[in-house]
């Protein structure tokens, strides 16, 4: 019989953990980019998306680079969810909170450039490498955090573990301390055939 390999320990707080990461890296660089967040039945909807990748995702042990990866990764995605489903930004003066509008014309980075604006592209470079170091302190703690728990549940494994049951021990049968004597037999009796009682019959007058 082929053995099943261990379940994933606490994969529910596991993907809880990642999939707020990475909902909450991506929509605070949407809005910090002056963005809009959408209604809340699709926020609940691209919710329910990123704990499904995370749930796929935390069933096997996560390192660092894994981590940063899928941050990374699901803010770019749910930044095109966002900004596909989101209401239309009103008219007006763009946010100063913004990304470099020079990395627009670098292949790969279009999702990123348009979080930002032309009003100051000066803080392109800083407001990136913000996101960046909150991206990647996002994912060391999620990493640490996990390899934690995976040290707790190889830890408390052999404790949960079910006891075996042993099997029945028959029980020796004592006999008592004193062993019953036989019996001994009763002196002799008459053990003649019973006979009528009364006196002799030479004696009783016959009739």
């Amino acid at each position: 019989m082929a053995r099943r390999p261990p379940r994933a320990p606490f994969h529910a707080f596991r993907a809880a953990a990642l999939a707020t990461g990475i909902l909450s890296l991506a929509a605070g660089a949407h809005v910090a980019g002056g963005g809009q967040l959408p209604a809340p039945g699709i926020l609940l909807a691209v919710l329910a998306l990123t704990s499904l990748a995370s749930t796929a995702a935390t069933r096997l042990r996560l390192s660092f680079p894994a981590v940063g990866a899928l941050l990374a990764g699901g803010q770019l995605a749910l930044h095109e969810l966002l900004t596909a489903f989101s209401a239309p930004v009103p008219t007006g003066p763009p946010a100063p909170h913004t990304h470099g509008a020079a990395l627009a014309g670098l292949p790969g980075f279009a999702p990123i450039a348009e979080l930002a604006g032309p009003a100051n592209p000066g803080l392109a470079p800083l407001m990136l490498a913000t996101h960046a170091a909150a991206t990647l302190g996002c994912a060391l703690l999620i990493a640490k955090g996990d390899a934690a728990l995976w040290t707790l549940a190889a830890w408390l494994r052999p404790l949960a573990g079910l006891p075996r049951p042993a099997a029945p021990v028959p029980a020796p049968r004592f006999r008592g301390l004193f062993v019953p004597l036989p019996r001994p037999r009763q002196p002799w009796r008459n053990l003649r055939q019973d006979s009528r009682r009364g006196p002799p019959s030479a004696v009783v007058p016959s009739r």
